[in-house]
């Protein structure tokens, strides 16, 4: 779980693109609390998001209070805009259903490659949610009229609806690992959840990093705590379900869930 002390090195964390993508942000709030009229981002990603959000608690608690919201489009989202509410408000982006006798054989990456072989740029683009029947993307209205002139994806033929409703919405699925680890370091948690060796584990965190709670850790004593997330490209995204007691031979029983 993210801490104060999480919060600050998140922030410290920023790189160039990420300080203007900010600074952004926050000219959007001041320009509709100025201006009265309704302001918003572009899509962003679960990091952008943290970063955002952050930044602007930050401005706000040094008197310059700003509302906003944050919407992807169903609950629990994870690319979400930042919505500054005021005169002229509409939601920004639609729901787009693809609906075909044989989507169920198409993946995530192939929606995502029809999209972006339109020159359509990710920031546009919200979730992406995969059913057997049906397939919603929620795009930003400024390309929803390219959208909707998909008659194809991966070769299989669709056609396009916006009756998007909550059964659309996958459930989370997780596969579960209980085991015990010596320590709630992530290279210890990490090697469990992937099923390598602690010593390829920790070269793997030192030469790429883990993504932990967003921020790209390349310590591999850093400790992971219940309800933290974490990713290794290539490998799965991850969360530390639950930490339980001590075994006989003094290891911590955990609970891993591996995102599918």
């Amino acid at each position: 779980m993210e801490n104060d002390s999480h919060r600050l090195r998140l922030l410290s964390s920023v790189n160039d693109d990420e300080r203007i993508l900010i600074r952004h942000i926050i000219d959007l709030g001041r320009n509709s609390q100025t201006s009265g009229r309704s302001r918003f981002s572009c899509f962003l990603d679960e990091r952008q998001l943290a970063l955002c959000c952050l930044s602007l608690e930050q401005y706000c608690s040094q008197g310059n209070p700003l509302e906003y919201e944050l919407l992807g489009g169903y609950d629990g989202a994870e690319r979400r805009v930042v919505v500054f509410q005021g005169y002229g408000y509409a939601v920004p982006f639609s729901p787009v259903v693809f609906i075909g006798r044989d989507i169920g054989k198409l993946s995530h990456r192939d929606f995502l490659g029809t999209l972006m072989s339109l020159d359509i740029k990710r920031e546009t683009l919200g979730d992406i949610l995969v059913g057997e029947k049906r397939v919603v993307v929620f795009v930003m209205n400024s390309i929803l009229p390219i959208v909707q002139e998909i008659s194809k994806v991966g070769g299989v033929g669709v056609t396009i609806s916006h009756d998007f409703s909550e059964s659309d919405i996958p459930e989370k699925k997780f596969d579960a690992l209980s085991t015990t680890v010596k320590s709630l370091r992530i290279d210890a948690v990490l090697a469990d959840a992937i099923g390598l060796s602690r010593e390829k584990t920790q070269a793997l965190i030192r030469s790429e990093g883990v993504l932990l709670n967003h921020l790209m850790i390349f310590d591999p004593s850093e400790r992971v705590d219940e309800g933290d997330v974490f990713s290794l490209r290539g490998k799965g995204k991850f969360m530390l379900k639950h930490v339980g007691g001590m075994s006989k031979k003094d290891r911590i029983f955990i609970t891993i869930y591996k995102y599918k």
